[in-house]
């Protein structure tokens, strides 16, 4: 199995200041991001597994704002450089 993957996270698992810009729609069932264009959880997913045995369990729901199964993925932007996270702890 293969997986097509980005720097995309859920926005509730990245650290605030290490969100970018939003990238997509991450579903919690089948833990793949959909694009943001995308009305319908269906069809193949923008980052994901390229083959999946069995539909999501959420295959055909809108996604609504406030459903519980998606939240949206942002792009995980790089860790500060070392030199400014020597000088916050001084």
């Amino acid at each position: 199995m293969a997986y097509r993957a980005m720097d995309a996270a859920p926005a509730e698992s990245v650290a605030e200041e290490r969100r970018g810009r939003e990238v997509g729609r991450f579903c919690h069932a089948c833990g793949s991001v959909y694009p943001l264009f995308q009305r319908r959880h269906k069809g193949k997913p923008s980052f994901g597994k390229d083959h999946v045995a069995s539909p999501c369990s959420q295959e055909g729901e809108a996604f609504e704002m406030g459903a519980a199964w998606w939240e949206p993925a942002v792009e995980v932007l790089p860790p500060p450089p070392a030199e400014e996270q020597a000088g916050e702890e001084e």
